[in-house]
């Protein structure tokens, strides 16, 4: 107990209002002394925690089983983020009910970085960021703890699509930590970051960092979300058969545990989109059949029908996506895509109208300064199929520039 005394004093001393130097006045003990008994540098004697105790009117002893349970939450907390449990209101619930009925300060150290790490989680960046500076103060020369403010920190940035902010706080984490399980969420968030950011080799391989650990510990929702990152990172690559094996692996983990029936439908839409890109037309439509009727509704799986049925000149059938989904005219995300594809069947190979021509332009023009490369090629090939049927030969020439250009880029 006396060796687990210096990193839960700083606690109770913050919760009586003290500074280190406070405490020594009151204490007789050098400011200097106590810092060294927080920082686990130097361990009190009995006469010292006595002297301690009577100052800030508190008993270690008693509270030594509060802080063996705070530790234990915390590392069941931090295994509930790694099993995918989402249990984040569970744990909101026990933190408030140990506010309530501590007799310590049950706001610092393991309770706050829990709270940092849930409010990042719940994209509360403004209260996390006034939480930092303590932290990294507490859990000074804690580095697990240290590396798990980072990397949250990271996250944050990840989030806020600030992804080489994001990639230096992952880095700095991975220094740090030496726990198994903390590194496989730090690689899947690395490898996120590195996606985004444009390097594919280096996000498979953290990736693949990830799944290799997670695969280690059985956990399965986090097995099947790296297989499906890994099969997105090779569809990005043009390595489409590859994709589709990563992607079959991921139902199967998706098969194995109790999971939302929208996450096999994702692990379906990717697949299809992947036919897609790779011009097979007909197998995507195949793996679209595999979502359950009542949830054929999403935007994604609607735009993806059309297309792959005009593609095949199945025009009847790709009108009757469109009809009996024409609520996406009022959904804000949707609507200009699915007005193009609308204005697509319509025309089938007719020469092509100058309002779908320039409803074509608009969604790339849209595209131009957001980060989904493979998303504004798809569209500028839209494009330039519809100028080279209205022999537009001078405006087919910018968007042949500019998709050479985006190539050079990826």
């Amino acid at each position: 107990m006396k060796h687990n005394i210096g990193k839960n004093l700083r606690s109770i001393r913050k919760f009586r209002g003290l500074t280190l130097r406070e405490l020594g006045e009151k204490t007789g003990i050098p400011y200097s002394r106590l810092g060294k008994f927080e920082g686990g540098k130097e361990v009190p004697t009995d006469e010292i925690i006595l002297k301690i105790e009577k100052t800030l009117d508190f008993n270690f002893n008693e509270c030594f089983e509060t802080f063996k349970n705070i530790d234990i939450m915390f590392e069941e907390f931090l295994d509930s983020l790694f099993y995918y449990d989402n249990n984040n209101d569970l744990f909101k619930t026990k933190i408030v009910k140990g506010k309530i009925n501590s007799v310590i300060n049950f706001s610092f150290g393991k309770v706050q970085l829990m709270e940092y790490i849930m409010s990042i989680l719940d994209e509360e960046f403004e209260k996390a960021n006034k939480m930092e500076i303590e932290l990294f103060e507490y859990f000074n020369n804690d580095f697990e703890c240290e590396a798990l403010i980072h990397q949250y920190k990271g996250l944050a940035y990840r989030m806020q699509k600030q992804y080489e902010k994001a990639i230096i706080c992952f880095e700095k984490a991975e220094k740090m930590t030496i726990n198994r399980k903390r590194k496989a969420m730090l690689y899947l968030h690395s490898g996120i970051a590195y996606k985004k950011h444009g390097n594919v080799a280096k996000a498979m391989h953290y990736i693949s960092l990830a799944q290799t650990i997670f695969s280690e510990y059985g956990s399965l929702r986090r097995i099947a979300f790296t297989f499906v990152e890994y099969g997105l990172l090779l569809k990005a690559n043009q390595e489409y058969d590859q994709a589709i094996y990563q992607f079959n692996i991921a139902l199967r983990a998706l098969e194995m545990i109790d999971c939302p029936e929208s996450l096999n439908e994702r692990v379906y839409r990717n697949m299809c989109w992947t036919m897609i890109l790779a011009g097979d037309y007909v197998a995507a439509l195949e793996y679209l059949s595999e979502i359950k009727e009542e949830n054929i509704k999403h935007g994604f799986t609607v735009l993806y029908g059309i297309w792959c049925n005009y593609k095949l000149k199945n025009y009847d059938e790709a009108e009757r996506w469109i009809t009996e989904n024409n609520y996406l005219l009022k959904n804000e995300k949707f609507s200009k895509f699915y007005e193009l594809f609308t204005l697509l069947v319509k025309c089938r190979d007719n020469e092509p109208s100058t309002k779908l021509i320039n409803s074509a332009i608009n969604i790339v023009n849209d595209f131009q300064n957001r980060e989904n490369c493979e998303r504004i090629n798809f569209y500028i090939d839209i494009v330039l199929d519809l100028l080279n049927r209205s022999e537009n030969e001078l405006e087919k020439i910018k968007y042949l520039e500019m998709k050479v250009n985006l190539t050079k880029n990826r």
